[in-house]
């Protein structure tokens, strides 16, 4: 027992030597002249391990410009492998205006790190027809399993078909998912406790940035999500991806999808990922924002589309308030105008669509977001579309990330 402890102790020393001189530095450059708040910063945990082979998860300390410890997380979407091969270190930082450059430092350290309180959490809902359900401090979202297109959801007079992403409005920063599946489906579509509310109605539609071929007339979409997986889940970041079963599409032919989405504290907006496989050359994806205009005694909401094929935002209104939603193609993404699918019936909800060009299992990635005038973080139109703007700018003008043994 002595040997051991005394070995416990040498170890721990060795380790407390090696820390105190380890240390990587990372740069981050930011070329936009205005404040960028929240700005999360990803690095490729390989191009740390390549200079500091010591650096391991729950033993790392990530210090900012002034020297003060930031909350991270070190992503691992592959739990069952061999040795420390990590993903990414994701942490975030407040750039205010006029700040170029930011120098972080990371340190080692010899006793793990404690757990911090997550802002971010996803996970199926077995309990709701396994729902995906995930939410940041911020925002909440669901999206809806192939169960609840079912004969056993049939029975309890559930049933729906719909690929779009659904919408619950947040007024608290602390995680509600829990609490408003367990307050049952009829009790979270009113603001009862002022925690918010599922204000959404989608039915079919896109809701807030879901996906279809569109053939010049017609949108075609999925069958609710085969399958998902959870592949990170906080504390920063949660990570999960969505399978599709194949779907007639017309011209087209057949379509299948699968559907990474990436959830970060402290921004409206998530990252997705869509890999579509198709026999054809190239198809023409429709990201949609759902129109309630149409819908009995909702009002007609403002579309603001980017002249350069971008991005767009709805702002619609009604009795609990004014909600933005909003979808920003990524750098990569070859944009192909808008359009708008009228709804199926009337009086229904209809899509407005962001198009974008796809190719046989090359990704399509853009970001889905949503904002509520009622959260305390927007007070109407047009401070929600000054910060659709906003993201939309840092999104054309990503931070640069150099990593340098300190």
């Amino acid at each position: 027992m002595k040997t051991t402890t005394l070995g416990a102790a040498l170890a721990a020393s060795l380790f407390a030597a090696a820390a105190s001189g380890a240390g990587v530095s990372i740069t981050v450059t930011n070329d936009l002249p205005g404040a960028r708040p929240a700005s999360v910063i990803a690095v490729p945990f390989r191009d740390i391990a390549a200079l500091a082979p010591e650096l391991r998860m729950f033993h790392l300390v990530v210090r900012d410009p002034q020297g003060r410890s930031l909350p991270l997380q070190i992503t691992n979407y592959q739990h069952d492998h061999h040795g420390a091969q990590y993903d990414d270190l994701v942490f975030s930082y407040d750039f205010a205006a006029g700040e170029k450059r930011a120098v972080f430092t990371l340190e080692a350290t010899a006793t793990a790190s404690a757990p911090e309180t997550p802002c971010v959490y996803a996970r199926t809902v077995p309990e709701r027809f396994d729902d995906m359900a995930w939410e940041n401090d911020r925002i909440a979202h669901r999206m809806y399993a192939v169960t609840l297109n079912s004969a056993t959801a049939e029975s309890f007079g559930e049933r729906l078909r719909g690929s779009g992403i659904d919408v619950w409005a947040k007024r608290v920063s602390y995680p509600i998912l829990d609490r408003w599946y367990a307050k049952g489906h009829d009790q979270f579509h009113e603001d009862k406790e002022g925690e918010g509310l599922d204000l959404f109605s989608m039915g079919g539609t896109r809701g807030d940035g879901g996906t279809g071929a569109w053939d010049g007339m017609k949108l075609w979409t999925s069958d609710n999500f085969q399958t998902a997986r959870v592949l990170a889940n906080g504390p920063r970041r949660a990570v999960f991806a969505l399978s599709y079963a194949s779907w007639d599409a017309g011209a087209v032919g057949k379509l299948d999808e699968l559907k990474q989405i990436t959830v970060d504290c402290g921004t409206n907006f998530d990252a997705v990922e869509s890999r579509f496989g198709f026999t054809a050359g190239e198809a023409v994806i429709g990201i949609g924002l759902t129109d309630h205009a149409s819908a009995e005694g909702f009002p007609a909401g403002v579309l603001t589309q980017d002249p350069q094929g971008r991005w767009m935002s709805l702002w619609e209104e009604d009795k609990n308030g004014g909600l933005g939603s909003a979808v920003i193609l990524a750098p990569d993404a070859t944009p192909a105008g808008f359009a708008h699918e009228a709804p199926a019936k009337s009086p229904g909800n209809g899509n407005h669509l962001l198009l974008v060009k796809a190719r046989d299992t090359v990704p399509v990635r853009y970001f889905t977001g949503a904002g509520w005038n009622r959260s305390g973080q927007f007070a109407d139109r047009a401070s929600w579309e000054a910060y659709v703007k906003a993201f939309a700018a840092g999104v054309a003008n990503p931070l640069k990330i150099t990593v340098e043994r300190k």
